[in-house]
């Protein structure tokens, strides 16, 4: 795994640089993101979740993100007796906006993942995005979508169907923070949530 990060970091590096500065064409913009939230079981509302992830990525002037994600989540963190609950992710993702001349932006986006769960076991998941981002002004804008989500491994209970709902506003052309709000429809009930997440993305 360590291996794989190593050599994703490396391609997205190539990426980065892989732009004409010399003014005649568009070049790729990389980009950082830190983002925290919180969520709580849907259903019984008896557990906490607080979760941080990095991302690092880049835009090509086609509209095409490439991005890398690493990130951990802490359950019930209030709870002493369960201060190992933690677990951590990596996850690949390739997003498509489309161009289609409406006030809109709509896009797509395929995800995969490695879980390292609670008791040391590890995962690959998959997912798939697609949503709508739609201007409210110059600075501000609305992004809402759905992602469907689940695990290679049917033995785990990974499947779930999210919607999300979140507002962007742009400090200026590098920096970008956003409010979003998820509800999560599951096969297991740890992966039915509702919760918040804040994030900053720093534009290069």
């Amino acid at each position: 795994m360590k291996k794989l990060l190593a050599f994703t970091l490396l391609a997205l590096s190539g990426a980065v640089f892989a732009g004409d500065d010399s003014g005649e064409a568009p070049r790729n913009k990389p980009y950082v993101m830190v983002d925290s939230s919180m969520e709580r079981d849907a259903s019984t509302l008896a557990n906490d979740y607080i979760n941080v992830n990095l991302t690092m990525g880049v835009k090509t002037p086609s509209k095409t993100e490439f991005s890398v994600k690493v990130g951990a989540s802490a359950k019930d963190v209030s709870d002493p007796s369960k201060t190992n609950a933690l677990t951590n992710n990596i996850e690949f993702k390739v997003k498509q906006s489309f161009d289609v001349g409406a006030f809109f932006l709509p896009y797509v986006s395929v995800r995969l993942g490695e879980k390292f769960d609670y008791d040391t076991t590890h995962f690959t998941h998959y997912a798939f995005d697609a949503g709508l981002k739609l201007p409210l002004s110059d600075k501000l804008a609305l992004d809402v979508g759905a992602r469907y989500r689940n695990s290679f491994d049917t033995a785990k209970l990974y499947r779930s169907t999210r919607i999300h709902a979140m507002v962007l506003f742009d400090i200026d052309k590098s920096n970008t923070v956003g409010l979003r709000y998820t509800q999560s429809d599951a096969q297991s009930y740890t992966e039915e949530r509702k919760g918040w997440r804040v994030h900053y993305q720093r534009n290069y």
